[in-house]
């Protein structure tokens, strides 16, 4: 689906799923999501997320290293039931952290939105006490919008228009 200089970000399958749940297991991961999830959990979520690729082009997929093809988290837009926006959501096995690759799919994920679904808009939600996902929102050309409910949680929203994206991608290549 995609590939960026050290991932591959593709559609989960089948034979994913008992590496889906290593990481959904993980309370550290978890931690700002959810609790962690049973295999079946894992199973039926896995499901869910990429049920909606082929009718909304739109789902989390898997985000892989390129050189070893591990599975090292999920990114991929979703639509917000509370406001009905598409949002970008990413999450990193924590050894992998502070090394660039949530900024790095979440991009590539911004440039699909934008380019392929022609999105004028996109946001991402998170705790407010979770400062690594709101560093990759501001890496990746966000801007605080409000605090509001999402997910059933008190959460910081940040969002980008397609303009000011465009702005961005001209200025980091000049």
């Amino acid at each position: 689906m995609f590939q960026t200089k050290r991932l591959i970000i593709r559609p989960f399958t089948p034979e994913d799923v008992a590496d889906v749940y290593d990481l959904r297991s993980d309370s550290a991961m978890m931690r700002f999501i959810r609790e962690p999830q049973s295999f079946g959990e894992a199973e039926s979520w896995v499901k869910m997320v990429s049920s909606k690729w082929e009718t909304q082009k739109l789902g989390f997929a898997g985000v892989f290293r390129l050189d070893t093809e591990e599975l090292i988290g999920w990114c991929g837009l979703w639509t917000l039931t509370e406001s009905n926006e598409v949002e970008v959501g990413y999450a990193i096995k924590q050894e992998y952290w502070r090394k660039g690759y949530a900024s790095e799919a979440a991009f590539e994920v911004l440039n699909y939105g934008f380019n392929e679904l022609k999105l004028e808009k996109i946001v991402a939600v998170a705790d407010p006490k979770n400062i690594g996902s709101i560093s990759v929102m501001k890496k990746i050309g966000m801007k605080f919008v409000k605090f509001g409910n999402f997910y059933g949680k008190e959460l910081v929203q940040y969002g980008v228009l397609k303009e000011q994206y465009d702005r961005n991608r001209t200025l980091d290549n000049d």
